[in-house]
């Protein structure tokens, strides 16, 4: 996932449309919460590590417009 979501926020940079961008980045905010409050047999840890990655790569565009 990590290539799309790089190619997603390279299109936003690219337009110089901030709010999208933006609204990923609390969408994937929300997405690590949830998951770090789930309990039972499920193990989110790999989700919670791939939505945090692509975190940063959403903030490095953020950044990326100023």
């Amino acid at each position: 996932m990590s290539l799309a979501i790089t190619q997603i926020v390279d299109a936003y940079v690219k337009l110089d449309d901030r709010r999208p961008l933006e609204e990923l980045r609390v969408h994937r905010r929300n997405l690590v919460a949830t998951l770090q409050s789930l309990e039972g047999p499920f193990d989110p840890a790999s989700a919670i590590k791939q939505n945090q990655d692509e975190l940063v790569i959403i903030e490095a565009g953020i950044a990326r417009l100023g």
